[in-house]
């Protein structure tokens, strides 16, 4: 991890995709209803940096009794940025399906925190939590995939 991070900070002036994807998992913590309760997910993204950094993320997240789909725009500059986007929630208990909305700011290179604010069944929850992503598939501005998709080809961030 310390490797990743060094090379992270050694190659953050030469980043050279202008686009990539991410995946990995993500762990939340959400407060809101009657006790906080655990999440676990899986996200992907893509990430375009040709000229005002933008994202699109898809994420399949799991909780007891519920599992949530979602999709968020973002935007962001490697270590900071922000998103926000719908959200359904499966609720296997009852069952019932609903419609929500989610944003949050993270902070990150590989390994990073959100801070995730999400509105859905009437009720509001925070949901700090952690993550990490693997950049894969990194193209150059002419289109033309990296020599490696490593980390040193990565400018990207969250999800």
């Amino acid at each position: 991890m310390k490797k990743i991070i060094l090379l992270s900070m050694l190659n953050f002036g030469t980043c050279f995709s202008q686009s990539i994807w991410t995946a990995g998992p993500m762990l939340h913590f959400n407060f809101g209803g009657p006790k906080m309760k655990v999440s676990f997910g899986l996200e992907v993204a893509y990430w375009n940096f040709a000229h005002f950094p933008y994202s699109i993320d898809f994420c399949t997240e799991f909780e007891k009794q519920r599992i949530r789909l979602y999709s968020e725009l973002q935007t962001g500059v490697g270590i900071a940025g922000i998103s926000a986007g719908p959200v359904m929630e499966i609720q296997t208990d009852k069952p019932a399906l609903k419609l929500g909305f989610q944003s949050s700011v993270w902070g990150n290179y590989f390994f990073g925190i959100d801070l995730r604010y999400r509105y859905i069944d009437k009720t509001s929850f925070f949901s700090p939590g952690t993550y990490l992503k693997i950049p894969f598939n990194g193209r150059d501005k002419n289109g033309n995939s990296n020599s490696s998709s490593s980390s040193s080809n990565y400018s990207g961030g969250h999800h």
